[in-house]
C-alpha cells in the first residue's frame, strides 16, 4: 500500500487553501539568491513536523511518482482551489506534465504554482498548451537577475525590508482565501502583471 502524501488543509496566511509541498532548497532550482532567507526552510527548522511532511512527500515522489500524483489529483477533485509548493518547486519536465494532467482531470479546481524553474516551464510550453485552470507565476530572484520569460507569465517579487512597493506591483493582501472569494490576487494575475510580497 502506498504511503500517504501529506496535503496541508491551509494555514494562517493561505486560509483554507489546500496545498502540497516538497523539501525546500533540495527541490528548488535557481534558489541561490533566496535560500539564505528561505521562509520554508525556517519553518522546517522551527516545526519538525512540517519538515517531516515535506520530506515524506519527497520520498513518495522519488519512490512512487504515480502514487504521489494520484493522491494529489484525488484530493484536488474535491477542492475549488489548490496550491502547488508552499515549499519546493517543479522538479522536472515530467513533474510539470503531470501537474497539467492533474489540472485537466480536476477541471473544477483552480491551481496555483510559483516557480523558479523557468527554463523547464518555458521549454514545456513551447510545445504544450497550459490548462486554463492552472496559474503559473515566475518568482523573480532576490538579486535582480533578469529572467527569460518569453511566454510572459505573471511574475512575483519580494519587497525587501525597508523598501516600498513599485508602481507596477499588486501587493499581496496576506490571505489567499480572501483573494479567491473576491476574484483578485495571484489566482487572477494576467500576463505581464506582478504580485509583490513583503519579506517575512
Amino acid at each position: 500500500m502506498a504511503k500517504q502524501v501529506s496535503i496541508s488543509k491551509g494555514n494562517s496566511k493561505m486560509g483554507n487553501i489546500p496545498s502540497v509541498s516538497l523539501t525546500p532548497v533540495v527541490t528548488c532550482t535557481n534558489c541561490e539568491s533566496c535560500k539564505k532567507d528561505c521562509y520554508a526552510k525556517k519553518m522546517c527548522r522551527i516545526y519538525p513536523t512540517v519538515a517531516k511532511s515535506y520530506n515524506n512527500n519527497l520520498e513518495i515522489l522519488r519512490t512512487d511518482r504515480n502514487a504521489y500524483f494520484a493522491q494529489v489529483t484525488a484530493y484536488a477533485m474535491t477542492s475549488a482551489y489548490f496550491r502547488w509548493h508552499v515549499a519546493g518547486d517543479i522538479v522536472d519536465t515530467d513533474y510539470l506534465d503531470r501537474m497539467c494532467k492533474t489540472a485537466r482531470i480536476a477541471k473544477n479546481c483552480r491551481f496555483l504554482a510559483f516557480t523558479k524553474n523557468w527554463d523547464v516551464v518555458n521549454d514545456y510550453f513551447d510545445t504544450h498548451k497550459k490548462p486554463r485552470n492552472l496559474q503559473i507565476v515566475f518568482s523573480l530572484p532576490f538579486d535582480g537577475q533578469k529572467v527569460n520569460n518569453y511566454h510572459n507569465f505573471p511574475t512575483a517579487e519580494v519587497i525587501k525590508k525597508g523598501d516600498e512597493p513599485k508602481p507596477h506591483h499588486k501587493v499581496c493582501g496576506g490571505n489567499c482565501t480572501e483573494c479567491c472569494c473576491k476574484g483578485i490576487g495571484c489566482w487572477e494575475l494576467k500576463k505581464g502583471e506582478t504580485i509583490a510580497f513583503y519579506q517575512h
